[in-house]
């Protein structure tokens, strides 16, 4: 097990922030509708382990643990392959994962529940919990001019908590590998500096935004800048605020952040590929920590988590429930329809990695107009993955919820995974009318 250190908004007026998004963004209205006219055939979801034991068989990944739930139950789950190929150790449904960016979708829940509290609106300034980004710059070219330096000017509007939770901040990431901005990011990596939260997020904001507050969605390390208002807004550590907020009162017993000396024992490894195309160990890859052997000591609200596959399960029925799990209420089905609605003008996802017919709510990707993406989908679909290829989403049109874990280091050489297509089509495929 690794070692886990954690120690109002009126439904009215979220339920009138939801409409007026929709109607800025879109001219589709997503009907919700009863989950309860829909059963699964579990015949159909047995295709998933044959097609993914292929995979594992052919050195593609080396296994995977698969739920799905509908109708608030579990239909059908699979652990499959070697969380250890070294160690042959199976994977189980008590494997834990390094589940990334699904840490995201948590976060931005934490920030709601600050907001149902008034303890945090969507509309503050970030400046008002974190100063340092009062006098943030603005590049006005991602490249260095003349002068050897990135051209920047001052900001036009202040940047919002909303702008942080829908990714149209101008804050940047570590995945632009092109431009001189990109590149002293990624050498100044809140993963490969030194201190606290605290710490790393004022260094963030010595970087100029890439563009101005809210122009443009570009995905980035918004996530992590709301961890740290979480601690400012709450008064707790992050890893506080969600084990006594979130993960004990949901049963996640299974998640949290691994801080500090971790027992690697219980988390599957992670595995990239060599020229040749063999499963490798990753080690220390641009100067990141080696997934395998490198504890963070700061809690990430962006990618910091480990999970299983039931725990997260938990948290994903929350959302698909309106904010309740088995007698526990975190937020109003108001603030779930406010999280998992269109937030961000069509134009604005231009020549971004969305595709048409997708949207991005608060904290996770909303599916507007299915069949555009050339997958298959249905409408209010919400959900994200992590970087090391774990994934989730909910359907609440058909009450239907679905997880699939696996753990790989992206790169040049790694084969494409059908996995999650796989199990998304034999989910929806397997939906039937309730008799």
């Amino acid at each position: 097990m690794a070692k886990k250190i954690w120690p109002v908004v009126t439904s009215a007026l979220l339920a009138c922030l939801v409409v007026a998004c929709a109607q800025q963004t879109s001219e589709v209205v997503i009907e919700k509708s009863a989950g309860a006219e829909y059963t699964v055939s579990t015949g159909k979801l047995a295709q998933i382990e044959e097609k993914l034991q292929a995979e594992v068989e052919a050195g593609i990944r080396s296994g995977f643990v698969v739920m799905v739930n509908q109708g608030g139950e579990t239909v059908y789950e699979t652990a499959l392959g070697l969380a250890d190929i070294e160690a042959a150790k199976p994977m189980t449904q008590e494997t834990e994962f390094r589940i990334a960016s699904m840490t995201k979708p948590v976060t931005s829940l934490a920030i709601m529940m600050l907001v149902e509290r008034g303890d945090v609106l969507l509309t503050d300034p970030v400046a008002k919990y974190i100063p340092a980004f009062a006098d943030v710059r603005v590049a006005t070219s991602p490249d260095y001019n003349e002068e050897g330096v990135i051209p920047t000017e001052p900001l036009q509007r202040p940047m919002t908590v909303h702008q942080l939770l829908t990714h149209t901040s101008g804050l940047g990431y570590i995945f632009d590998f092109s431009t001189d901005l990109g590149k002293e990011m990624i050498a100044g990596s809140l993963y490969t500096l030194e201190g606290d939260l605290t710490a790393r997020i004022d260094a963030l904001a010595e970087f100029p935004l890439y563009t101005q507050p809210g122009t443009r969605w570009q995905y980035s390390y918004a996530t992590d800048v709301l961890g740290r208002i979480v601690e400012v807004a709450s008064g707790k550590s992050l890893d506080v605020f969600f084990e006594e907020e979130i993960f004990t009162p949901l049963g996640m017993s299974e998640t949290g952040f691994y801080l500090g000396e971790t027992d690697f024992s219980d988390l599957a490894m992670v595995y990239s590929f060599n020229e040749a195309g063999e499963m490798v160990l990753p080690g220390r890859i641009r100067g990141n920590p080696d997934p395998n052997a490198d504890s963070p000591v700061w809690p990430s609200g962006g990618g910091g988590l480990v999970s299983t596959a039931r725990d997260y399960m938990r948290f994903a029925q929350l959302l698909l429930n309106g904010g309740e799990l088995d007698g526990v209420r975190l937020v109003s089905p108001a603030t779930i329809d406010l999280m998992t609605s269109p937030h961000v003008a069509e134009e604005k996802l231009v020549g971004t990695f969305m595709q048409k017919g997708e949207n991005f709510g608060l904290g996770g990707r909303v599916v507007v107009e299915p069949g555009y993406a050339g997958r298959v989908q249905a409408a209010g679909e919400f959900g994200w993955g992590g970087y090391y290829d774990t994934t989730f989403f909910i359907s609440p049109q058909y009450d239907l919820a679905i997880i699939v874990m696996a753990q790989r280091e992206p790169g040049p050489h790694a084969p494409e995974s059908r996995a999650q297509g796989i199990v998304r089509a034999a989910a929806y495929g397997a939906l039937e009318p309730r008799d």
